[in-house]
Formats: C-alpha cells, structure tokens, sequence
C-alpha cells in the first residue's frame, strides 16, 4: 500500500485529545471544491509579511514537496476532487516560484477544471519564467508589485525594484488568462504614500492588467514591523478614491479590495465557498469544518511521515457558523445571496434578518431577481473594517500560536509572537473549538 493510500483509507486526526485517533475528514464529498497548496520557503525574508515562511535547510524543498505530493494524491484518492476534478487551483506563499521543478509533480496528482493560478515574484517574473509556469499549466499569476517606489520598496524589504515589478507585468499581460497585480495601500512611513498608492494603481491600469488588488498592510505583533494602529478615515477615502479612478480607467470595483477590467475574471483565493487546503500552514472550509495544518514544515513532514494527515486544528462550526462564515468571505466580493440550501432554518432566519437590517442602514442594496444584494460604498467601508477586525482578532492570534512550531524546529522564520491580555482571552473561547476532535 503506498503512503497516500495508507492516509486515504484511514486519515487520522491532531491534537492532545485524540492524537492516533482514526476518523474521516468529513465533507470531502458535499461538493465542488477548490484547492490551495502552500509553499511556505522563501530566498529572504520580507519584514512584514505575516504569512507561513522559512528559509529552507539544505534537502528540506525536496522533502516538503514530496511530503505535499503524498498528501495530495491522499486527498484524491480519499474523493476530495469529487468526479470531475477541483473547481480550481491557487498556489501561495512563501514565494511559490522558487522551486517550479519541484512543484510540477504536485500539480499532476491534482485535477482541476478550472483556473490555476500561481503568486509570482516580480524578479522570477521573467519571459522565460513566465512561459515555464504557462507549460506547468497555469491560467492566473498574481505579481507581488506592492508598489512602484524604490524607496517603499526598499522599507519593505523587498527584493525587486520598481522597474523589475513594471517589466513583470508587462510580461505577463497576453501570457495568461489573468493578470492580477498585488498594491499595498497604507505603507506608514510615508505619510504621502496615498498619493503615491493611487498613482501606482493608474500605473497598473495603463499596463493592461485584467485585475489590481489593493491590501492595507497587515501589522501584526509577531513581525518585525510590529502592530501599529489604522487610519480608519484615511483608508476609506483612498480607496474611495480608488474607486473613482478606477471608473474613469474603464475598470470597476468587484470586491473589497480588488478592480477588475470588464469581463476580466475575478482573482482571489479566499472568496470559495468551499476549499481544501494542502501544505505546512494551509487552511481547508469545508462546509462546516475549519481545518488547519501544521505551520512546522519538519511537524508537516513528520506527520505525513508517520502516515497521518497533518491537521493541526479543527474548527467545527455547525450550520450557523458555517452560513456565516460563507457569507462573510460572499460579502468580500460585493454581494450577499441566500444562504444554501442545507444550512438550515435557524442559520437562513438569521442571515435574511441582518441582511434585511444591513439594507435598512444603507450597507446593503435591495434584493435582486435571485435575492442577492450588492453593499454600497458605505457598504464596503464597514466590510473594510470588520474584516481588519477578523484578521486581528482571530487570525493573528491563531497564526502567531501556529507560528511557534518553527521555534521547536530551529528553523528561520523569525517570528516574536507578543500577544495582548485581551486577544489571549478572546482566543481562548475559539480555543475551546479548535480542540474538538475530528
């Protein structure tokens, strides 16, 4: 029996409370899904990324992949791309492109029908590198740009130039279905960097880009840019702003953060409604179930090692949360539709009442033919913040636990992970979930 069949046919679950545990990962069959593979290595480190990172040791990529490789052909073999193959494929960081050759087996056992897109670093965006991922079968890139200022490039650590991340997009515009370019939108050193931020996003849409992803910088504690507070007022109006020059480029907002060009397809990794999650650090929604994997890439290893799945957490959330989880991600892209059928009366009373509340307060248009409602300008303001409030909350804290795992191994991620009395004790009431087995 090979390694992945041996995972399939008796998945065994994490954590003190049933560790050897055997028990299925449940809802692998309930419906398309689309997929994620994490590649956590990174050449050097940027200092405000919050992500799962390492710099690799010597012989540890070919491990981890093969490691990924194994767990993936697990999850296939066990059902999770259901007859027809994932709906889609979405291959993060870390910096994916460091080991494309390492990453083509992986993307053989994964069937998909739909989009495959991969983040790509402006200095691996070369022709002859783009055409490499094109012959691995990728539709989308998304390029790390952040921004076309050498000097706030270089307070964030980046490694490229302005003129590198402008020749990436050129590049890579007519080579593939999409062309998304990632802007971070609120760098604090520079207080005239919302001049800048807009002028980098007209730079984009005069480049050709089907879509510019905007993203206020995400301060968490545990990195070496340490938390700092938002300017609330600020990033509204920026991004108000945003909105306006997208318009007047042909381009319209179709998210929170993004600006699409009309009939370009959408690019983002968060807004599936259901999706598996393969690597160290990688996270699965499945339905009702939250899952997260070992951010440790030698834990990660090990587990996989030892012929067991290496999930980390389980977060069960029944019909209701998992209704409002599906709604919260639906509501990034601009509209809330009915709940699916299946989530239950309770969770389809309560999501009709704060939608039908959300409109009444101007957050939320009336209901079209099939239901759906789109948010407003003040609409998305609110996601905006709610979001931020998310990310803080519930992410960072579970992030930064996760994050001690490296620390075990000796490894180089250089995470601090300072935490305040007051998330610890709001983490402890999802701690309490998570520790559910599965």
């Amino acid at each position: 029996m090979s390694a992945a069949a041996g995972l399939a046919g008796g998945l065994r679950g994490p954590g003190p409370t049933n560790a050897g545990s055997s028990a299925r990962v449940v809802g692998l069959a309930d419906g398309p899904l689309g997929a994620y593979v994490h590649v956590p290595f990174c050449a050097r480190m940027c200092p405000f990324c919050p992500y799962n990172k390492v710099i690799p040791r010597a012989g540890q990529p070919e491990r981890y992949f093969d490691a990924l490789l194994t767990e993936a052909r697990a999850y296939v073999e066990a059902g999770a791309a259901g007859a027809t193959g994932f709906t889609s494929l979405y291959v993060g960081g870390g910096t994916p492109t460091l080991f494309p050759e390492l990453l083509g087996p992986v993307l053989d056992a994964l069937p998909v029908t739909g989009e495959r897109a991969i983040e790509v670093l402006p200095s691996h965006a070369t022709p002859a590198g783009l055409d490499a991922l094109r012959g691995l079968g990728f539709t989308a890139v998304s390029i790390g740009v952040q921004s076309f200022s050498d000097d706030v490039l270089h307070h964030l650590r980046r490694p490229h130039d302005a003129r590198q991340a402008k020749d990436a997009l050129t590049h890579a515009v007519g080579r593939f279905d999409l062309v998304d370019a990632d802007l971070i939108l609120d760098v604090e050193y520079d207080d005239a960097h919302a001049g800048s931020f807009l002028g980098d996003l007209v730079s984009c849409f005069q480049l050709g880009v089907g879509q510019v992803s905007t993203y206020p910088l995400m301060r968490f504690g545990y990195t070496a840019f340490g938390p700092a507070p938002h300017d609330r007022r600020r990033e509204h109006e920026v991004l108000a702003e945003a909105t306006r020059l997208a318009a007047e480029h042909g381009y319209e907002r179709r998210s929170v953060w993004t600006f699409n060009r009309p009939g370009s397809p959408s690019y983002t990794s968060i807004t599936r409604r259901r999706f598996l999650g393969l690597g160290a650090g990688a996270s699965s929604f499945l339905a009702r179930d939250f899952l997260v994997n070992h951010f440790g890439v030698e834990t990660y290893i090990g587990a996989i090692a030892a012929g067991r799945l290496p999930l980390a957490r389980r977060l069960h959330l029944g019909r209701l949360g998992g209704a409002a989880y599906d709604a919260f991600w639906q509501a990034y892209s601009g509209r809330l539709c009915p709940p699916e059928r299946g989530s239950g009366v309770p969770a389809a009373v309560l999501l009709r009442a704060a939608t039908a509340g959300m409109t009444t307060t101007g957050l939320l248009t009336r209901p079209d033919a099939g239901g759906c409602r789109a948010l407003t300008p003040r609409g998305f303001d609110r996601y905006h913040d709610l979001e931020r409030w998310v990310t803080y909350h519930l992410i960072e804290p579970l992030w930064s636990q996760m994050l001690a795992e490296h620390a075990g191994e000796g490894g180089r991620a250089g995470w601090a992970a300072p935490e305040s009395a007051r998330r610890r004790r709001l983490w402890t009431v999802v701690e309490r979930l998570l520790e559910r087995p599965i």
